[in-house]
């Protein structure tokens, strides 16, 4: 097999269902039929680091989440909770007034990766102040979507994707998405928990 690096890039153009990339200040012409071409950007891998809007949205989310449940008279609203002996913090800890509400705890990531997820879902075991958690990333990649079950969820802002349907997260999750944020929906992945 050849290896060829390609150091420039010259010119892209479509001829005749094919594809002409020409490289290496013109001493490399690559062809490539429609079908390769097509093939070739449908399964382009993803970059696991976060682009700058995703990052923004993240951020937007944890302070609208905030401001919503200050705006509704919760119960709780605390930030900077230790998730039990795991060294990390819970950005935000909300409990909602109400008779069977749920206290959810909320950490933030640009990138959540499995580990992040078992270390999160390990502090909650023996916690009777949290009783779930929802791991929010501008990226989280699909071993920690994976990784989720009934007490820890993630949930992904890159493709907008949960390891819970919009029904099954907590209300005030949902109305910062869908109504301060626009969101109509998510992508419900199913969890290796479930």
């Amino acid at each position: 097999m050849q290896e060829v690096r390609v150091e420039s890039l010259e010119g892209l153009e479509a001829l005749g269902g094919e594809m002409r990339l020409s490289a290496n200040a013109g001493s490399l012409s690559i062809v490539f039929s429609k079908e390769i071409w097509d093939h070739l950007l449908a399964n382009v891998p993803a970059s696991r680091e976060p682009a700058p809007e995703e990052l923004a949205e993240l951020d937007l989310l944890r302070e609208r989440l905030e401001e919503h449940a200050r705006e509704h008279d919760f119960n709780s609203v605390l930030g900077g909770v230790q998730c039990g002996a795991s060294g990390l913090e819970y950005d935000l800890v909300l409990r909602p007034a109400g008779l069977f509400s749920m206290t959810t705890g909320y950490h933030f990531a640009p990138v959540v990766a499995p580990e992040l997820m078992a270390r999160i879902g390990a502090s909650l075991e023996g916690n009777g102040f949290v009783e779930q958690a929802y791991v929010i990333g501008a990226v989280v990649d699909d071993g920690a979507l994976a990784a989720g079950d009934d007490a820890i969820r993630a949930l992904s802002v890159r493709g907008r994707r949960c390891t819970t349907s919009r029904f099954e997260m907590p209300p005030e999750l949902w109305q910062v998405l869908s109504g301060r944020l626009g969101w109509r929906d998510v992508d419900t992945v199913a969890t290796r928990g479930r």
